[in-house]
């Protein structure tokens, strides 16, 4: 039995040792099976994960907690701390979970160009003001009712890949699986959308500089905002400021720029203390700044992707929630979450639908009349404002106008350059067609 069981084995370990020795005279290895390679720490599971925690993502987290979600969300946001460091405006053309927050209503507006000052009042569509401490004060309160959020601010998105179970994502302080992604962290100026929309498409950039000043006297009119303000200086580029007057003393000054390379910081300081001498008649020491806003807004006809896999979702910018031709962007991303939360529910959401087809047009050749015609941009604007009553104009600037709105807009602008600018755009679609 044992002289049996001997030869059994040592002839079964002669064959081995051949295989063995053969793969090696081959020069084939074995990989490591993946079940057998040391296992570090699980990923965290949560059922959506949003990447950003800006004007999209908290606003589409509200939404899926107002449509009942009530799995785990997680929250990730590079930046330490929500910062009282931009504004929103919006005219209230339509309730927001964020109206009643609004610091200021103004009812009339005005913009300024060659000469002489339109301004616009309407009972029915006030322009309201909302600063992002008041917006993060009141999402995350709303918010933090649910007890199924997360949010982790400080931590920077590495990568994400979808996985056949979810989505894995990874930050600089750990992992996470994720059933749904939704990828709102904007358009930096060196990201990689943002090259291909400048690459692509039709484009320039809305930069502005903002000081929250004080003054020493009354010198605003807290009646009337101004949007565009084009009576300064036009030599570095197509520029205006706008102005959000609080009361007397309080305003908002930005110094705006509308072009492909705009202006340093230390430029806009000084064309913004240049502005407050001219329009109001304030040296340095009669105001104070209590804060200041840097933005630069892509304004592009470039389509971004709303999806980058079968599990992950663009938002917010990244998504294209800035309208081409004006850089607002609130009410769209409001919209657009909105329907987005609903559908992802079980609703009759329809996101792709929240932004009518017919706007893509008329916004493409008004952009290429700011990168092409600039120089004609501040009398066209002040004729459309003053040929247009101030209810359609609303509506139209808010993606709500009906036709015989939007056929009275386009009956006070210019025919001849509008048509030569409308078949350059549609030459270059077919081109890029071919």
């Amino acid at each position: 039995m044992r002289r049996i069981g001997y030869d059994r084995l040592d002839v079964g370990s002669l064959h081995t040792r051949r295989a063995v020795m053969a793969r090696t005279r081959r020069g084939r290895s074995v990989p490591l099976p993946g079940q057998l390679e040391p296992r570090g720490p699980e990923p965290e599971r949560y059922g959506y994960v949003i990447l950003g925690a800006g004007c999209a993502g908290l606003s589409l987290c509200h939404y899926l907690l107002e449509r009942g979600v009530d799995a785990p969300i997680l929250i990730l946001d590079r930046k330490q701390a929500f910062a009282d460091d931009r504004t929103w405006c919006f005219w209230d053309v339509e309730e927001t979970p964020f109206s009643d927050r609004a610091i200021r209503r103004w009812n009339s507006w005005s913009v300024r160009a060659e000469g002489r000052e339109v301004v616009h009042t309407s009972r029915r569509y006030p322009y309201l003001c909302l600063t992002g401490a008041d917006f993060y004060e009141s999402v995350l309160g709303k918010i933090s009712t649910h007890g199924n959020v997360t949010i982790r601010l400080g931590e920077d998105v590495r990568f994400s890949k979808e996985l056949d179970d979810g989505v894995l994502v990874v930050t600089s302080a750990g992992s996470y699986l994720a059933g749904l992604v939704f990828d709102g962290r904007g358009l930096p100026p060196d990201s990689a959308a943002l090259e291909e929309a400048r690459r692509k498409g039709t484009w320039i950039s809305q930069q502005f500089l903002g000081l929250r000043l004080r003054s020493r006297r009354p010198a605003f009119d807290p009646d009337t905002c101004t949007l565009m303000d084009f009576s300064v200086d036009q030599g570095r580029g197509l520029r205006f400021a706008y102005v959000l007057p609080f009361d007397e003393h309080e305003a908002l000054v930005e110094n705006v720029y509308l072009s492909k390379t705009g202006a340093p910081p230390e430029a806009h300081r000084a064309e913004l203390s240049g502005y407050l001498q001219d329009r109001y008649g304030l040296s340095g020491g009669d105001y104070e700044v209590h804060g200041e806003e840097w933005g630069d807004i892509p304004m592009t006809a470039h389509r971004f992707r709303r999806r980058t896999g079968t599990r992950t979702h663009v938002i917010g910018t990244l998504g294209g929630e800035t309208r081409p031709s004006t850089g607002y962007t609130f009410l769209r991303v409001q919209r657009y979450c909105r329907e987005l939360a609903a559908s992802l529910t079980g609703a009759d959401g329809d996101p792709e639908g929240v932004h009518p087809w017919r706007y893509g047009p008329l916004d493409r050749v008004f952009l290429r009349l700011l990168r092409e015609r600039p120089e004609r941009c501040p009398g066209i604007y002040a004729r459309m404002f003053a040929g247009t009553p101030p209810d359609p104009l609303v509506r139209f600037l808010t993606e709500v106008s009906s036709p015989l709105d939007d056929a009275g807009l386009i009956g006070t602008l210019p025919k001849l350059p509008f048509l030569r600018l409308a078949a350059g755009e549609a030459l270059d679609r077919v081109r890029e067609s071919l």
